[in-house]
């Protein structure tokens, strides 16, 4: 019997090493289903451009507050980096990077903070101690 062809498109992934990890296990249900929701926008070029804005977020079922709680706890932890700091005002969203992976270079148009550099190597922040950071 013959196997039919995988077909090929995207997906969600975490890597093993993270999701078996204790700083894995110790995040909350909410900051999970965050890291989620954002990298069901990752494309695999786009990591440093990804938005956890309350207008784009409430289609995935997000509460501003409960939003606001697992995005602090996911910066805290070092999962997510912020490659832009936005504005309250429509128009400049604050953007992240997930530290398991490299940063990509930023998609036309967009500047990253000073400080924040793509590259291929994971900043790692969430296996790290928050003293080590940068």
């Amino acid at each position: 019997m013959k196997r039919s062809p995988k077909k090929k498109g995207r997906f969600v992934g975490i890597p093993y090493h993270v999701a078996k990890s204790l700083p894995f296990a110790q995040l909350k249900a909410a900051e999970v289903k965050l890291l989620v929701d954002l990298l069901c926008q990752c494309n695999g070029r786009n990591n440093g451009c990804l938005s956890a804005c309350h207008a784009q977020m409430k289609e995935r079922g997000w509460a501003s507050s409960s939003l606001h709680r697992a995005f602090s706890g996911l910066i805290s932890k070092g999962f997510l980096v912020v490659t832009r700091q936005g504005w309250k005002q429509r128009g400049r969203p604050t953007l992240v990077a997930i530290t398991w992976n490299g940063i990509d270079d930023p998609v036309k148009g967009i500047q990253y903070d000073d400080g924040i550099s793509p590259g291929n190597i994971p900043l790692g922040y969430w296996c790290k101690s928050p003293s080590s950071w940068k």
